[in-house]
C-alpha cells in the first residue's frame, strides 16, 4: 500500500509529531533536548520554515510549524536523520528511532492557531509530567510568557498578536490556563486522527488540492517545481553580482568577525530555492564540514535584517536565478 501524499503548499501551517520507535526515550538528556533545539534553528535557516511552538517530551515531541515555501517534508526529514545520527552517536546505538514518518496535520491557522498552541504547551500537563505547564522547561511557554528569552528561531508575536497589542501574554496565559477545549480534546482523543484540523470550508478546499493533487503522478518536488540552475551557474551569478572571482567563493574566512558574505549567499541560494544537499553545496563549494553550512546561512539570515544593501543584493540574484 503506498503512503497517503502529504499535502504541502506555500503558507501552509501544521502540528508536527513524532515518537520513539516502541514508545522508546528519545530524550535521555538535558545535552540531547539542547541538540534537537539547535536542529530546529538549523532547518529554519536552512528551509526558511518558522517555528511557532514546540514540547519535548521523553519519548515524543510536539511542533507547530508553518511553511512559506512548501517544504516540510524536507526540512523534518533533515531534522529527524540528523537529530537521529547525533543520538546514535552519543549513546552508541543504530538504526532508526522514531517509529517511522513523522506525523503532520495540516491546521486552519485562521480558526484554530490559539487553540493549538494551547494544546502543544498543556502537553506535559495532560501527560502528568508537569503540575503547571509554566514550570515546564522543554517547552516553548515560558518563552511566550516572558520567563525565558526565546530562541531567534521562535516566533511568537502571531499567536501573541491574537490576544491584543498590550497585555497579550497575561491573555494567552489566561487562555492556556482554561484548558484544552472540547472540539481539541476530541479532535486528538480519536483513535486515528483526521490529517486536516479546520473548518469545513477549509476541510473541502484541502479535498480538492489532494484530489488534484492525486491525479498527477508522484514526482520528485524539484522536478515538479521546473529546471533548477546548476550549482556552477548559481556560484557564477553570485560572483558576477558581487564583483568577485568565481574562485573567491571557495575561500574559508579565518578569524572572528571576518567574513566572505558572497560564499554564505551561495550556501543560501543552493539550499533554498535551489534545494541542492548539504552534501552537494559542500563539495561544489569545498566546504569541510556540513554544518559549517548551516552556521554560515544562519548568520546570513541574522545579517541581512540589518544589512539593506545586502539584502537588496541577495534578492536581486534570487529574481535572476528563479524568477526569470
Amino acid at each position: 500500500m503506498s503512503r497517503p501524499l502529504r499535502i504541502e503548499y506555500s503558507g501552509a501551517w501544521y502540528h508536527v509529531m513524532n515518537r520513539g520507535a516502541g514508545r522508546r526515550t528519545i530524550f535521555r538528556s538535558d545535552r540531547d533536548r539542547y541538540t534537537f533545539l539547535s536542529l530546529l534553528g538549523d532547518i529554519t535557516a536552512i528551509f526558511g520554515v518558522e517555528l511557532h511552538a514546540y514540547c519535548l517530551m521523553a519519548n515524543h515531541y510536539h511542533l507547530l510549524i508553518h511553511t512559506p515555501h512548501a517544504n516540510l517534508s524536507r526540512a523534518m526529514r533533515h531534522l529527524n536523520g540528523v537529530y537521529t545520527q547525533a543520538y546514535n552517536r552519543s549513546y552508541r546505538t543504530d538504526g532508526p528511532l522514531f517509529r517511522g514518518r513523522f506525523k503532520a496535520i495540516l491546521v486552519d491557522a485562521d480558526n484554530y492557531l490559539a487553540q493549538l498552541s494551547r494544546y502543544i504547551h498543556l502537553n506535559p500537563v495532560m501527560g502528568g509530567v508537569a503540575t503547571s505547564a509554566h514550570r515546564y522547561t522543554w517547552s516553548s511557554y515560558p518563552a511566550y510568557l516572558g520567563h525565558d528569552s526565546p530562541p531567534v528561531w521562535l516566533q511568537l508575536q502571531p499567536t501573541l498578536g491574537l490576544f491584543g497589542e498590550r497585555g497579550s501574554r497575561s491573555r494567552y496565559q489566561a487562555f492556556v490556563e482554561q484548558g484544552v477545549d472540547e472540539e481539541i480534546r476530541a479532535f486528538y482523543s480519536q483513535e486515528r486522527h483526521s490529517p486536516v484540523l479546520g473548518r469545513k470550508d477549509f476541510q473541502r478546499s484541502i479535498a480538492r488540492h489532494r484530489k488534484a493533487k492525486q491525479r498527477d503522478p508522484e514526482i520528485p518536488e524539484a522536478k515538479r517545481l521546473g529546471p533548477r540552475p546548476s550549482l556552477a551557474v548559481i556560484a557564477q551569478a553570485i560572483a558576477q553580482h558581487f564583483g568577485i572571482e568565481k574562485s573567491d567563493l571557495y575561500r574559508e574566512s579565518r578569524g572572528r568577525g571576518n567574513t566572505n558574505a558572497p560564499r554564505a549567499v551561495a550556501m543560501a541560494l543552493s539550499r533554498r530555492p535551489a534545494g541542492y544537499s548539504l552534501k552537494e553545496i559542500a563539495e561544489a563549494l569545498r566546504v569541510s564540514h556540513y554544518s559549517s553550512i548551516s552556521v554560515a546561512i544562519r548568520r546570513l539570515r541574522d545579517r541581512l535584517d540589518t544589512d539593506r544593501q545586502l539584502a537588496k543584493t541577495v534578492d536581486r540574484i534570487r529574481k535572476s536565478l528563479f524568477e526569470e
